[in-house]
């Protein structure tokens, strides 16, 4: 049994300590977009975190610490590929939703993407309800842009 558990840390620490510069993004989908929008991502205090429109600054949401557990989990792993690049931690993700229904969150500096209905209907309903909000955002601003 010991050497059993020892060969699965062994496994383990090799697994983690790969070199991953020649890992590249996946493939993205050839669907168009029907929908965007861009988003900044804010650590506030005390573990919150606001969520922009990246060209206006507007807030569309805000989690408080303990609240928004995938989002948080899909930040994390968008902000992981960031650090294997030695880029950045900040900046802005792209939110699509594609003409064959995908909702995709996406990296433009790393080119990682995501494609949010992978993780259930509850969960991408998190991201849909941003990009409504976006949406909203850029009716009102070309409403008052009219005027």
């Amino acid at each position: 049994m010991v050497w059993v558990v020892l060969a699965m840390a062994l496994l383990w620490g090799w697994a983690v300590s790969r070199d991953e510069a020649t890992y590249a993004p996946p493939e993205p989908q050839v669907a168009a977009a029907v929908s965007s929008a861009t988003l900044l991502f804010v650590d506030g205090p005390a573990g919150r975190i606001d969520v922009l429109e990246s060209q206006t600054a507007i807030e569309l949401a805000q989690y408080r610490s303990g609240e928004g557990s995938f989002l948080r989990g899909i930040l994390r792993s968008l902000v992981r590929e960031r650090r294997i690049r030695d880029l950045e931690a900040g900046g802005v993700f792209e939110l699509n939703l594609l003409e064959n229904g995908s909702l995709v969150i996406s990296d433009p500096e790393t080119g990682y993407w995501m494609a949010l209905e992978a993780f259930g209907v509850d969960n991408r309903q998190v991201f849909v309800t941003l990009l409504e909000r976006a949406q909203e955002l850029d009716i009102a601003t070309s409403t008052a842009d009219a005027r």
